[in-house]
Order: C-alpha cells, then sequence, then structure tokens
C-alpha cells in the first residue's frame, strides 16, 4: 500500500487549488492516474471520484457554514446532474479508451481557457438570492457536465461554474461554494456506482482521499486571503498543460 505514499502531497496541493477556485480535483487526478500510474479509465474515473469525493465534502461543509451556498440553484443543478453522470458511466463502459481520453483533453482545454479570457470579475448579483427562473435557459448546462463527468470524472463544476458566474452574475465566493456542493453532490452517487462495481483502486484512494481532505479545508481557508483570479490563472495553468499532453498522446489513434 505503501508504495502510493507520493500521492499524499500531490492530493493536498491539487485539492487546495480546486476547492479555492472552484475547479474540480479530478481534472488533474485524471491524467496523473492515467499516465503516472497506469490505470485504465474506468479506474481512473472511479478512482478520481473517490479522492474528489473526499475533498469536496469537506469543503461543502466548510462552505455551508459560511453560509455561501445559493441552495436553491444547487438542488435543480444536482437532480438534472444524476441522469448525466448515469450516462456517462455507461458511455465509458462501451467505447474505445482513446475516446474520452481526447475528449477529456479539449474539454478540459476549452475550460481552461474560458476561464482565462472571463477572468475579470463580474458584478455580484444584486438580489439575496438567484431565482428559479433565471436559471431555467441553462439547465441543460449541469446534464451536459454530468455527462462528462461520468466519463471522465471532470465536468459538473467546469461547466456551472462559468455559468453562475458569467451569465448568472453570482459573486464568486457564493459561485465557488454552490459549485462545490453540487460536484460533491454528483460524486456521491458516481463514487457509489463505482464501489458496486470495483472500479476504485482503494490503495491509490487511501493516500489521496486522505490528501484532499486536508486540501479541502485548505482551499476555502486560502480564497478568502488569496486573490481567486490568482487562483483560477495557476490552476488553469496546469489544466491546459495535463490537456495538451493527453491530447498529444492520443491523437495518432485518429490518423
Amino acid at each position: 500500500m505503501f508504495h502510493y505514499w507520493f500521492m499524499f502531497p500531490i492530493a493536498i496541493v491539487v485539492a487546495s487549488l480546486a476547492t479555492g477556485s472552484g475547479f474540480g480535483g479530478g481534472i488533474l487526478f485524471f491524467p496523473v492516474f492515467i499516465y503516472l500510474l497506469d490505470l485504465s479509465v474506468p479506474e481512473a474515473v472511479g478512482t478520481g471520484m473517490i479522492t474528489e469525493l473526499f475533498g469536496m465534502t469537506t469543503a461543502m461543509i466548510y462552505y455551508s457554514r459560511q453560509k455561501q451556498v445559493e441552495f436553491e440553484i444547487a438542488f435543480p443543478m444536482i437532480i438534472i446532474s444524476f441522469p448525466g453522470l448515469l450516462l456517462g458511466l455507461y458511455i465509458i463502459q462501451v467505447v474505445n479508451p482513446a475516446w474520452p481520453k481526447m475528449f477529456f483533453a479539449l474539454f478540459v482545454i476549452f475550460c481552461a481557457l474560458w476561464v482565462l479570457f472571463s477572468l475579470k470579475e463580474p458584478e455580484a448579483n444584486t438580489g439575496s438570492h438567484i431565482l428559479i427562473e433565471d436559471f431555467i435557459p441553462y439547465a441543460w448546462i449541469p446534464f451536459v457536465g454530468g455527462v462528462s463527468s461520468g466519463a471522465s470524472s471532470v465536468g459538473t463544476a467546469e461547466t456551472i461554474l462559468p455559468v453562475m458566474e458569467r451569465c448568472l452574475k453570482v459573486e464568486i465566493h457564493r459561485t465557488i461554494a454552490t459549485t462545490v456542493v453540487v460536484e460533491g453532490a454528483v460524486g456521491w452517487l458516481a463514487t457509489s456506482i463505482n464501489i458496486w462495481e470495483g472500479q476504485i483502486r482503494w490503495e491509490i484512494a487511501f493516500f489521496t482521499a486522505a490528501g484532499v481532505m486536508l486540501g479541502g479545508t485548505l482551499g476555502p481557508a486560502i480564497s478568502k486571503h488569496v486573490d481567486t483570479k490568482f487562483l483560477k490563472l495557476l490552476f488553469s495553468f496546469f489544466v491546459i498543460m495535463a490537456g495538451m499532453h493527453m491530447l498529444c498522446k492520443n491523437i495518432g489513434y485518429f490518423f
């Protein structure tokens, strides 16, 4: 088991950046599991999901105590994400493994570039709560994020965070808090299914889960004292590098 001890400090860093910036930690764990630890795609998704779950659950508790979560929007997003997640988990069982890897690479690069090009702080919502009517035009997006999360362990946070921040004009800290809650709920369902299907490498998850529990506490605290734009910039850089690496490693399968 202690062969994978080095994943503990890696998980602390990834979870701190992820929960502090609103990204899902799986966006970096997935390529690490695939290329550094040589896991299959279903194993990488399963192990990534349970790893992310520990960090997100810790952060969920922290943000909820701060009363930063927009639960009126979080609950519909969770419900809509669930069927997409089930579809994504089915897809990775029946397609060529190169396809979800390519999808992951292109998707995360797009998300990171979107964040980089929209770092200008949006105006905060003037109301005390977001109206459900404002969310309806974007209700399809959590479903797409759920499909992506099921197929690659990444997508829920990366799709709903820009929608809340750029389209619904939610204040950045409330956006991150709500995103973390939705991502955590999706992670609970996905992990339950992955445990049932035996797709989790527990000897790795032992260290990564411990690391993200610590990182999930540090991330929200860091975001209170460090400019959120800087955290997004730093995380986006690592995301683009991971996506480009995976893109270059798999594009040969299609030519």
